[in-house]
């Protein structure tokens, strides 16, 4: 069995009832924003939801559901962004999040809730919602947690919608969410700048889950990025090729058309002082058309004798099965061949798990399930019940994330930002998360710029599963 489960898999079961549940779900997502505990949130028959105007969750507190439309025009005002803190005191800026006796946390993710049709089904199939759903049972499943330990919260969550019109009829105009100083979310790239702006003016400390680009805000150390960036993914590998390979052993081979991986690539090894007595690794551009590699990469491979192999590109399966099936005519040879890989090849389909086990396969990734271990397993039965599918990746990393941030408030209160980037977490089922500040230099002036999850492992597809190398 693979030990880390496919970002993509299926939804699996009873088409017909979880088509309701995925429904429900969406509904309960957009009313319960409110003011109380979202752990505390009752769970409520399927036969309950209707597409009308007006549904009940638990006593007294039933809302609206409003379904927006999303064709205005942009950009967005952004009047409402009270700026407590000047932009030139940005780096020294105390936040929002204070100590009292109750944390307050919001979510504002991508339910996409408006792709509700009048037949009362949502788009179960539309992977952005999907995720959302995923992610956020996940964080309620860590919410229920810290509520039956006795530690007082209000849980609030929105449905961000597709777009900037949608986050700020939805969310931004919403006077609750002003009053919230730790959100994590959103999705989309336009939303996540937008949000970093409020947080870098109002001091709300902004957690972004899924976006791993970089330069989405400046200045703002009230922003932090969970998911690394693919310079970090590769500064990892490079680290691992260089504990034992020589130069000469190393090839990065990509696409023509991922040249600037390649570049990442090469900037990390310059950064690390490879070059300095050994050059740079070897780079091999290859095209879709396996016939033309018998001129350029048959020779490549014929006169290593140790073959470490870089792949700079990101998820084409075609390519890459003609280049194991190519490596594995090497190993006949008995020549040592290792393989490695950004994270996206954890989503392999239909590659012969076998070439990755005799090719010494190896990826960088941010998160790493081990199903054999118990609290995992316990995990996915209490995902099930709630939502009667197997749990995605990115519910088990908002269920660290939410437990990270819970464990760091409730040692540190009013310090939780000055203690966040040492501070470790004392269980996790994924991502042991770690955030550094990133600061940049102007004029002799330090400023504090972002903060990112620096966290990356590196995992070999062993036994016919991923392990932690």
């Amino acid at each position: 069995m693979i030990s880390v489960p496919n970002p993509r898999q299926r939804l699996s079961g009873n088409n017909f009832f979880l088509n309701i549940l995925i429904f429900a779900f969406l509904l309960l997502s957009t009313a319960c924003s409110s003011s109380r505990s979202v752990a505390s949130v009752t769970s409520i028959p399927p036969s309950d939801f209707t597409n009308q105007s007006r549904i009940l969750v638990g006593k007294l507190d039933t809302l609206k559901v409003f379904f927006y439309p999303t064709d205005q025009l942009l950009p967005i005002k952004s009047d409402k962004l009270a700026k407590e803190f000047p932009n030139d005191q940005i780096h020294i800026a105390k936040g929002k999040l204070t100590k009292d006796d109750t944390l307050k946390i919001g979510f504002v993710l991508p339910f996409l809730n408006d792709n509700i049709s009048l037949g009362g089904r949502g788009d179960i199939n539309n992977s952005v919602s999907r995720w959302a759903i995923h992610y956020y049972t996940g964080a309620k499943l860590a919410l229920e947690k810290w509520k039956n330990k006795g530690v007082s919260f209000e849980s609030v969550v929105w449905d961000s919608g597709p777009d900037t019109v949608s986050l700020q009829k939805r969310v931004l105009d919403d006077p609750r969410f002003l009053e919230v100083p730790l959100v994590i979310g959103p999705y989309h790239r336009d939303n996540i700048k937008y949000l970093a702006n409020y947080a870098k003016n109002s001091g709300v400390l902004l957690f972004s889950p899924f976006s791993a680009a970089q330069n989405l805000t400046e200045d703002n150390p009230f922003f932090y990025q969970v998911n690394p960036t693919i310079e970090t993914q590769i500064s990892a590998i490079v680290d691992h090729v260089n504990q034992y390979a020589r130069t000469e052993d190393i090839l990065i081979i990509q696409k023509d058309s991922d040249v600037k991986l390649n570049e990442l690539f090469l900037s990390s090894f310059i950064s690390k002082g490879k070059q300095e007595d050994e050059g740079l690794p070897k780079t091999l551009l290859l095209s879709a058309n396996v016939n033309s590699w018998v001129k350029n990469l048959l020779p490549e491979l014929q006169k290593r004798e140790k073959l470490v192999i870089i792949m700079s590109s990101y998820s084409d399966e075609v390519f890459l099965n003609n280049l194991l099936q190519e490596l594995n005519r090497e190993s006949f040879d008995k020549k040592e061949i290792i393989v490695y890989g950004l994270s996206p090849w954890l989503n392999l389909e239909k590659i012969d798990f076998q070439l990755l086990d005799m090719l010494n396969f190896h990826v960088s990734s941010p998160y790493y399930i081990n199903t054999g271990n118990s609290e995992v397993r316990e995990f996915q039965q209490k995902f099930y019940e709630e939502l009667g599918v197997f749990p995605q990746p990115e519910a088990f990393q908002a269920f660290d994330l939410v437990n990270l941030l819970f464990e760091n408030w409730i040692k540190t209160g009013d310090v939780f930002q000055e203690d966040l980037d040492h501070f470790e977490a004392a269980q996790f089922l994924s991502a042991p998360y770690q955030f550094k500040k990133v600061k940049t230099s102007v004029d002799d002036i330090e400023k504090w710029q972002s903060n990112r999850n620096q966290n990356v492992m590196i995992l070999k597809f062993s036994g016919f599963g991923w392990q932690k190398d």
